[in-house]
């Protein structure tokens, strides 16, 4: 005699649902992808660099900004490369739509700014003045204006502070300069350089905790990270 096993009982089903799942295994399941899981800190944030803390990396990053500017200043030939490192820090702080928008035609015009910014006379746009090289590193604000911008971006938090937006601001002009035609990014990179420090004055100012808006926009940004 044979069992039958049409009469046996159906083994009962699972239905996974988020619905149904702690908050633990909901965030854990929202972070799954196609990429595999993404790595969070204690917090839930994003962890930049992955199982380094972020506190030894600001150090890190602090050395290799002495070490790059040392290097550029006492090498002609490498002092256009700090374009690139203030494009790096730029795309790292954007947000990812950001990013997406922006990443192509900064890359394309930071690459052009380098080539044009190569030892060699320049004639001052709108003259007949023809720049030294001496003389167009210290009027363009090389090595030293993109060095602070790229620091200031890295170390100073994404938003909600009226210093940051400045220096954006300034790294995006700055950047984009690269597309004008001739030389005329000497007068743009000029222009960045003497004013400054007036942005940045005017920043640090209206930041500070006994500035009204600056308590305003910290109330409006709670979770803005350093």
């Amino acid at each position: 005699m044979t069992n039958n096993q049409a009469n046996q009982p159906f083994e009962p089903f699972r239905v996974q649902s988020n619905l149904l799942q702690g908050p633990a295994q909901a965030a854990g399941a929202g972070n799954r992808g196609t990429d595999g899981p993404v790595k969070t800190a204690a917090g839930g944030t994003n962890v930049p660099f992955g199982n380094l803390d972020w506190n030894d990396a600001r150090w890190l990053a602090m050395v290799l900004f002495g070490v790059i500017y040392w290097i550029t200043e006492n090498d002609v030939l490498l002092r256009p490369m700090t374009i690139l490192v203030l494009l790096a820090c730029l795309l790292f702080r954007l947000e990812r739509r950001a990013r997406e928008i922006a990443g192509v035609p900064l890359t394309l015009a930071a690459i052009k700014l380098a080539y044009q910014m190569s030892p060699r006379a320049t004639m001052l746009s709108g003259t007949q003045v023809l720049l030294s090289e001496q003389f167009k590193a210290a009027m363009t604000g090389l090595p030293w204006v993109p060095m602070f911008l790229a620091a200031c971006i890295f170390y100073l938090p994404q938003k909600g502070t009226v210093t940051g937006t400045i220096v954006r601001a300034g790294a995006f002009a700055l950047l984009i300069s690269g597309l004008l035609p001739g030389n005329g990014y000497t007068v743009i990179l000029a222009m960045i350089q003497y004013t400054l420090f007036v942005g940045v004055l005017a920043g640090l100012i209206a930041d500070q905790p006994w500035n009204g808006a600056a308590q305003d926009v910290r109330r409006a940004v709670p979770s803005a990270q350093a």
